[in-house]
């Protein structure tokens, strides 16, 4: 440490003034580009990110309220087992909101069997509606089913108790 102040009392005042302004212009450079510079950057790609992150903390929100109502509508569904299949499969279709895709529903074979023709139904409706039917006790016996386009499925099912 002695050296470096023997060193700069040397100096001339002028070769002190600039290295004075050369150090802190340094000081200002190694701040702007080690602390200034990546926080405007982790600040802007927040900007970006928080708007996307409560878009879907509202898109989940809602799901969650859907899944309130379809556990709901399947604990009724299981309340009414006493009733005829066909009865059973039409309300729970009614609810999950897929009866539009239902073409046809008939009597099946068996009894204890209901056939069921959709056309190009939501995927994603005929899972929940699955869910709901096998709550009230009811399961797919058969099926076909044919993609009609993205997202869409053409169905052929026998459903049974």
């Amino acid at each position: 440490m002695n050296a470096l102040t023997e060193t700069l009392t040397g100096l001339s005042t002028r070769e002190q003034v600039v290295l004075v302004a050369g150090s802190a212009v340094a000081l200002v450079i190694l701040l702007y580009t080690l602390a200034w510079r990546p926080w405007q950057a982790d600040l802007n790609r927040l900007r970006i990110q928080v708007p996307e992150k409560e878009q879907t903390l509202d898109w989940m929100q809602a799901q969650a309220a859907q899944v309130d109502s379809l556990k709901k509508s399947s604990n009724s569904a299981a309340e009414q087992t006493g009733l005829p299949l066909l009865t059973l499969v039409e309300r729970s279709a009614n609810q999950v909101e897929i009866r539009k895709a239902i073409t046809r529903m008939a009597p099946g074979d068996k009894d204890n069997q209901v056939r069921v023709w959709m056309d190009k139904a939501d995927f994603d409706l005929w899972l929940r509606w699955l869910k709901a039917l096998k709550a009230a006790g009811i399961e797919v016996a058969d099926a076909n089913i044919d993609r009609a386009s993205k997202n869409k499925v053409n169905i052929r099912a026998t459903l049974q108790r």
